[in-house]
């Protein structure tokens, strides 16, 4: 029997061919026709007028769909939880790029290359930092917050963890409780975030939860822009006890021309980009559940949990 795929993210011509041997019809929007909506098993990517046209066919046939995205805070997850669809999200295909520009944002600063990018005369910066001087806590302890405490071990770095019950993590000296941060080290010198949208973490990092953390060096945002009051953080810039700040996510997306963000001299802004992977990366994440989803059984990666929202 013959599944059919919707290919809304590009798929190579290997990928088409290794479907096959697993008896897939690849169609695209472009070649696909309205009567063969209702023929859709499986959607690779996301788009959601496309989608919504499948859903609102009678007697579909959709079951699975695989996001292009690890936050799935866009999409409409009640409406596809009623529809007993099946969402994976692209958790882990960004990790290696995400953690590797969270690298750069933090020998930016603690290196002086903030200072010597602007510099036209000759006068040593001697205010740098070893990173093993400078203690971090990562907000979110999945993928991405592995691989970054991966790679700040290499450094002798000290790497804390926040998840949502405090449960050990390989490669973090200590998590903790996300409603209970009481215990968290006071000698916190740059904390990642890198938190899903949810409704619990809308506007987590404001005034109060910033000041859990005193005379902070860093603070670095890879994970949603909701999850950051944006006013108290830059308040925080501006009084010094926030000294960095690194956003690749904002609330607003483009940033406005005329938003304060830009006017921040102690504020590196990049424009949603450290997401940059791998062409085969999703499919590899695809392919460990193709087997699975082939033979009727659960799929167990990367599984969406419609009540937590990712």
């Amino acid at each position: 029997m013959m599944t059919k795929l919707l290919a809304l993210s590009p798929l190579t011509d290997e990928n088409i061919e290794t479907l096959k041997k697993y008896h897939i019809t690849v169609v695209t929007p472009e070649t696909m026709i309205p009567d063969e909506y209702a023929e859709i098993d499986i959607i690779y990517g996301w788009r959601s007028k496309v989608i919504s046209k499948i859903l609102k066919t009678p007697n579909h046939s959709l079951k699975w769909i695989q996001s292009f995205s690890a936050g799935v805070d866009f999409m409409p997850l009640v409406d596809l939880e009623e529809h007993q669809i099946i969402l994976t999200n692209a958790s882990g295909q960004k990790a290696v790029p995400i953690a590797e520009s969270v690298m750069s944002y933090i020998l930016h600063f603690a290196r002086g290359l903030h200072v010597y990018q602007t510099q036209n005369h000759w006068e040593p910066f001697e205010k740098q930092f070893t990173l093993k001087e400078l203690p971090v806590i990562i907000f979110g302890t999945g993928r991405i917050g592995q691989q970054i405490a991966t790679y700040l071990q290499v450094f002798g770095t000290k790497v804390y963890g926040v998840n949502t019950t405090g449960h050990p993590v390989a490669g973090f000296k200590e998590t903790f409780a996300i409603n209970d941060l009481k215990q968290i080290p006071n000698h916190i010198a740059i904390v990642i975030n890198a938190l899903p949208s949810t409704p619990t973490t809308n506007n987590f990092f404001n005034k109060s939860q910033l000041e859990l953390f005193k005379e902070l060096f860093l603070f670095i945002n890879i994970g949603r822009g909701s999850t950051v009051n944006e006013q108290d953080l830059l308040a925080k810039l501006n009084d010094g006890s926030i000294q960095h700040a690194a956003l690749d996510v904002t609330k607003v997306e483009p940033i406005p021309n005329d938003s304060q963000l830009w006017q921040q001299d102690n504020l590196l802004l990049t424009q949603h980009s450290t997401w940059a992977e791998e062409s085969d990366s999703l499919f590899n994440i695809f392919m460990k559940n193709l087997p699975d989803f082939l033979a009727g059984k659960p799929l167990s990666y990367n599984v969406v949990d419609y009540k937590r929202g990712y």
